[in-house]
């Protein structure tokens, strides 16, 4: 999810932001939504202004832009607001990703405490809540005859508190449903916990679908969908890490590591990957320093001739040996990881993990009554 998505060239306090390419699919139909329909909004909120000259032109147009886009602004405060509450559990904000649907802050992890994902959850809305009144307290400051910033300006307010409110909705991924999660998690493990948010969400998602079809409001039938979709998805994620909780790294890994040194040529590495079925080796030289890795995919447009030197990529990042297959599985998907090197309490290597042994050991978990899956490394 977000690979096409495009960095921004600056940061907010410290946290890189990404435009998703729905985002640039969004903002104009946005725009052209708010400026369709902004007599209706100003007649609704009962804006005190000459609404005529709003309407001239492309004046509603322009107005809806620059709503539309206080409005992104505030959703990315939202997402600021989970980051900065984040940071007081020790937790980084990879960073923050605007889209079709809004905005989402990619943490590294989430905080391990109990009931801290509900508070870093609650922050966004709180936020919101905030941003909303500081924006209904300018209002009486904005003279009535600059139509277009009253209008923007209320526009900001109320969708602020809409923003909070609707994110206050107890269905996963939205901050309501992390928030029930985390309060049920008080009482019962994550997993069952997710599993009852999990039931809420998607009896909660299938609502908000037939209002949105009832009242042929497209947005709300995207979110609908998104959410119903993306719960299946937590509660998939949520099995799949419990059940790797059962190992360590150490006892999946691969040990010792195979490879291949710099100075060999591409046709050799690929008739050795067809004959030990590998995807990838890690590149050592003959004094043991890893500098690279050769992939089968990275190879595919190289000539047999070539050497590994020339065409290798990145080596994949250590991960101590200590860590659970739950979090190197975490942290495999966050970082778009299909193999990850094992290193000692020296930086040695010892060892690599691959997607597909994390995949084989979910399916020996899955099937072994409780407690019959070692998790330590068999004696010799």
């Amino acid at each position: 999810m977000f690979k096409n998505a495009f960095r921004l060239p600056f940061r907010l306090l410290g946290i890189p932001l990404y435009l998703d390419v729905t985002f640039l699919i969004i903002l104009p139909l946005l725009a052209w939504m708010i400026g369709a329909q902004l007599e209706q909004f100003v007649t609704v909120l009962e804006m005190p202004v000459d609404v005529a000259p709003l309407l001239e032109g492309y004046t509603p147009f322009l107005l809806g832009l620059a709503a539309a886009l206080m409005l992104f602004g505030s959703v990315v405060v939202h997402e600021l607001g989970h980051a900065v509450t984040g940071r007081f559990y020790g937790v980084e904000t990879e960073r923050i990703t605007l889209w079709l649907l809004g905005g989402v802050a990619h943490f590294k992890e989430m905080p391990k405490q109990r009931g801290a994902e509900a508070v870093v959850a609650i922050a966004g809305p709180i936020t919101s809540f905030v941003l909303g009144g500081i924006f209904a307290g300018l209002i009486p400051f904005v003279p009535g005859e600059m139509g277009g910033l009253y209008f923007v300006v209320v526009y900001t307010a109320y969708m602020n508190v809409v923003l909070a409110t609707f994110n206050l909705i107890p269905a996963l991924p939205l901050d309501g449903g992390r928030v029930l999660r985390s309060l049920l998690a008080l009482r019962t493990s994550r997993l069952e916990a997710t599993r009852i948010s999990a039931a809420i969400s998607r009896g909660l998602a299938i609502a908000l679908g037939l209002f949105g079809l009832v009242t042929f409001n497209l947005f709300m039938i995207l979110i609908a969908f998104f959410v119903y979709m993306a719960v299946t998805a937590e509660t998939q994620y949520a099995v799949f890490t419990e059940g790797l909780s059962r190992f360590s790294v150490e006892l999946l890994m691969t040990s010792p590591v195979a490879t291949v040194p710099p100075d060999i040529t591409v046709g050799e590495v690929f008739d050795r990957m067809l004959a030990e079925a590998r995807l990838a080796y890690p590149v050592q030289t003959g004094d043991g320093a890893y500098v690279g890795q050769v992939t089968v995919a990275g190879i595919q447009q190289a000539r047999r001739d070539q050497r590994i030197s020339e065409v290798m990529e990145p080596l994949p990042e250590m991960i101590p040996m200590g860590t659970g297959a739950d979090e190197l599985f975490d942290r495999m998907i966050r970082e778009d990881q299909h193999r990850l090197l094992v290193a000692d309490d020296h930086g040695s290597v010892v060892g690599i993990v691959t997607k597909t042994d994390l995949m084989r050991a979910f399916q020996i978990a899955s099937e072994a009554p409780k407690g019959d899956v070692a998790t330590e490394p068999a004696g010799p």
